[in-house]
């Protein structure tokens, strides 16, 4: 991805749960670690925001026509986000345990880390967004690694292998993100 394509995304600061991984030479050459557990916890709330997602142009409908069904269908949906929340945080330690703050767009993603990274290094990448709990998949290259004045590196990947559903996501979210910043400017 060139510079300029990284820049086409927007990009936001923001707090997610991340873990990453160097990625292995037989990982990568055989994409055996290019495939996500679809029986993975952590994929629920990722097919549940696939849902709503899809579903979005019915309920405008709906809510169009039946304003009542509308809050109903609202509640129900806030329940099952409930729950996956309670499922997801006793699924994985890893949204309690690495939260930490990010700056992210749709091609990439910049956090700090306690150790320097191999630039072009390839790396496993899952994060978790908030409030939907989306977990996100990736491998992802290193393209900057700085040294900071407190002893921790600045490290800047770009996603390398990213589904295009999980893009979506993290486009909506981004943008989501942007207009809540705006909102609370206001």
């Amino acid at each position: 991805m060139s510079d300029q394509e990284r820049r086409d995304f927007f990009r936001v600061d923001d707090e997610i749960a991340l873990n990453y991984r160097v990625a292995t030479e037989d990982e990568l050459n055989n994409n055996e670690g290019l495939r996500v557990n679809e029986a993975d916890s952590l994929t629920l709330a990722t097919e549940l925001e696939k849902m709503k997602a899809a579903s979005r142009i019915h309920f405008r409908h709906v809510e169009k026509e039946t304003p009542e069904v509308a809050r109903y269908f609202t509640h129900i949906e806030k329940k099952i986000d409930l729950i996956a929340r309670h499922v997801m945080m006793g699924a994985d330690g890893l949204f309690t345990k690495n939260t930490q703050s990010v700056s992210i767009s749709a091609s990439g993603l910049g956090f700090t880390t306690d150790e320097a990274l191999q630039l072009d290094a390839m790396l496993e990448l899952k994060f978790i967004l908030n409030p939907s709990l989306t977990c996100i998949h990736s491998y992802s290259k290193v393209v900057t690694c700085d040294p900071q004045d407190d002893g921790k590196y600045k490290i800047a990947v770009e996603f390398s292998w990213l589904n295009e559903d999980d893009r979506e996501i993290l486009i909506r979210h981004v943008v989501q993100k942007q207009m809540n910043e705006i909102r609370e400017h206001k």
